[in-house]
């Protein structure tokens, strides 16, 4: 199993850091997030160019035919200029849910125009009161023979407030389900607002709107691996945003100054900085284990891919806490203000690990699923 980027990848990764560097800088991140959307449509055009919203997408559908590693190497970067536009929430989440889920027609009606950018898509599975529970949603359906209406609310739907349509859970007879919905639907009250982190969100409140089913036979399977994917995706975000952090945080020891020398001459210092690179390489290891895992990399990996996703998320959730806090303490003062850029990595990697979960409920989780070794009886004979 080689585990190294190859020649495309690191292409990817080569071009694409380079144009974030150019045209993504901290300064270009604060106007567009000044702005009505919060997000560049120009800039999203320009990923459409690059061919980074179709990666995953096969090619009768407009996309490069590509598997999850190219979209991870594209989420690191993301994570490492902190992008704001809606990629995980479109081209991730959404595109799997109907490339997995959805019929034919479908497929061809909406992917087309995910790829060039075109259309913005969100998947609504979070509900009031639910917390992270997204396999039980409250949202019902009515109707039958591929007329459907649905009614309920959803909160917390990342890039719902751009977005052009909606993937949304809800069930009917005790069914989950999956239900496609115009954003311009009549009886759909959409809610827009700004994360933490800066990147947009929406509150929907759906009164019989029209929907078609997705054509999943098991509703359920799509949705666990749509978050399973989803998941890894935000670890290779939270590497890319992890690196991004220290190395602002040693450039900022080297040249620090008191009492006339740098303050990364503090041996105390130099051994927490190192011991923060030490935990980056853990979450980069468990990042990739994640992908590894989603892509059947690993011998077992589609019958396990669920619980060892959310057993790598466990140890990035705890390196992103820790190193986000860590990198503003030795920033000292500066670090607490908005105006330096430290400050926004923290809030975007506080955010991330709690998307869809966090860590309590993934260790109840990974805990119910018999923890990530099977445990045997020790043979004493």
């Amino acid at each position: 199993m080689d585990l190294e980027l190859n020649d495309i990848q690191q292409e990817l990764a080569s071009t694409l850091n380079k144009y974030l560097r150019s045209e993504y800088d901290i300064a270009k991140r604060e106007e567009i997030l000044r702005s009505d959307e919060g997000i560049s449509r120009e800039k999203w055009q320009a990923f459409a160019e690059m061919g980074l919203l179709g990666l995953a997408i096969p090619e009768s559908y407009g996309g490069a035919d590509m598997t999850f590693n190219e979209v991870a190497v594209v989420a690191e970067a993301f994570g490492r200029s902190l992008v704001l536009e809606p990629f995980l929430a479109t081209a991730v989440l959404g595109a799997n849910a109907v490339l997995l889920g959805g019929s034919e027609e479908q497929k061809q009606a909406i992917l087309p125009g995910v790829a060039e950018g075109q259309t913005f898509l969100a998947l609504a599975a979070l509900e009031p009161g639910l917390r992270y529970a997204v396999d039980a949603p409250q949202t019902q359906v009515s109707g039958a023979d591929g007329s459907f209406t649905l009614t309920g609310e959803k909160n917390n739907v990342l890039g719902g407030d751009v977005a052009d349509h909606f993937v949304v859970t809800a069930t009917q007879n005790g069914e989950l389900g999956l239900y496609l919905v115009a954003a311009d639907a009549e009886g759909l009250t959409r809610v827009a607002q700004r994360q933490a982190d800066g990147l947009g969100s929406a509150n929907l409140k759906l009164e019989g709107v029209a929907a078609q089913r997705l054509d999943a036979a098991d509703a359920n399977a799509v949705l666990s691996e749509v978050l399973d994917l989803g998941n890894a995706a935000i670890m290779a975000e939270a590497v890319g945003a992890l690196e991004a952090s220290l190395t602002m945080t040693a450039e900022y020891l080297k040249t620090r100054e008191q009492f006339g020398a740098p303050i990364g001459a503090n041996q105390a210092l130099q051994h927490r900085a190192a011991d923060l690179y030490a935990e980056l390489e853990y979450a980069r290891s468990m990042a990739l284990y994640s992908r590894l895992a989603v892509t059947s990399e690993v011998p077992g990996a589609e019958k396990d891919r669920h619980r060892d996703v959310i057993a790598a998320k466990i140890i990035v959730d705890r390196a992103a806490r820790n190193i986000s806090q860590e990198s503003i303490q030795m920033h000292g003062g500066i670090g607490m203000t908005m105006e330096y850029p430290i400050g926004h990595y923290a809030k975007r990697l506080t955010v991330m690990t709690r998307t869809f979960d966090d860590s309590d409920s993934l260790t109840a989780e990974l805990a119910e699923l018999g923890g990530l070794i099977e445990p045997h009886a020790a043979d004493l004979s």
